[in-house]
């Protein structure tokens, strides 16, 4: 992909942008829609990274999503995809606790060095657009035919932390997640999640976001008997989601591994298939 001829305008077309509640986002149709108007279909909700922060409505649109308007996946798992933009953080305002010395030393070690450099760059970490997404999503229901128990959420970096805090908040919503380069954050509750399943991505040679937050995550729902699955990217730096949204199975010479929590998770080698064949009815 050539940076600066992205997006395309051929993609910037097939995502139509609007806004909500002064949220602006884009969405992707079914291929199929114009010919089956009364079809239930799935819907992704797609999170963009720290470098996609603003309020243009062009920078929210990332490599996946130009996976996603690929012609042969759409036809053969129609869908919306939904790609709303924020210049804030993928946070429901009020849920961040204030990060004193003595609350993060109580964290798990691989979390403390993050927290104390997101106290000391004095962010605003409760200045987030989750809550209008979920309005969004919401109002997206009234307006389409969506089957509500195929609702995906996925997102790379500030979004992968995102999906991980969009099935914290809301785990009764969503079929299924895929966080990649991001880590469930410290003072959530992480039992809250077990029952949804999570494909994970992560690059071991991570220099922006450390892989030790996924590899925490992964290891504690592995405790709770959770339907989590992990793929740890040998020698991949902060860009997980290049190796993710394309994968079709493991590597063992170049070292990418999928690792599962529990017996419970499907095995399904395909990123895509994985993902579409997740249902909320077939939860146990």
């Amino acid at each position: 992909m050539n940076e600066q001829s992205f997006p395309s305008d051929e993609l910037l077309a097939l995502y139509e942008p609007s806004t909500f509640q002064g949220l602006p986002y884009r969405m992707l149709k079914p291929i199929d829609l114009p010919d089956n108007p009364d079809k239930p279909y799935p819907l992704i909700l797609s999170l963009h990274g720290a470098g996609g922060r603003g309020n243009d409505n062009i920078k929210n649109l990332r490599v996946w999503n130009e996976n996603l308007a690929d012609e042969s996946l759409r036809r053969k798992y129609p869908c919306f995809v939904v790609v709303p933009h924020t210049d804030k953080r993928w946070i429901v305002p009020g849920t961040t606790p204030e990060l004193t010395e003595e609350l993060i030393s109580t964290y798990p070690v691989a979390w403390q060095a993050r927290a104390r450099r997101q106290l000391e760059r004095g962010d605003d970490l409760n200045a987030g657009d989750l809550s209008k997404v979920f309005d969004l999503l919401d109002q997206l229901y009234k307006d389409y035919n969506i089957d509500q128990d195929r609702v995906y959420v996925l997102g790379h970096s500030m979004g992968g932390a995102g999906s991980w805090t969009t099935i914290h908040e809301q785990p009764e919503r969503f079929a299924a997640a895929i966080p990649t380069a991001g880590g469930f954050s410290a003072w959530q509750d992480i039992t809250r999640i077990v029952e949804v399943p999570i494909w994970s991505f992560h690059g071991n040679a991570d220099n922006t976001v450390p892989v030790d937050l996924t590899r925490l995550a992964f290891q504690q729902l592995k405790e709770l008997n959770g339907n989590m699955k992990y793929t740890e990217l040998n020698d991949v730096g902060h860009n997980a989601n290049l190796y993710a949204f394309a994968y079709t199975g493991d590597d063992a010479e170049k070292g990418f591994e999928t690792h599962y929590a529990s017996d419970r998770c499907d095995h399904t080698s395909d990123v895509w298939d994985w993902l579409f064949a997740q249902n909320r009815k077939n939860r146990t």
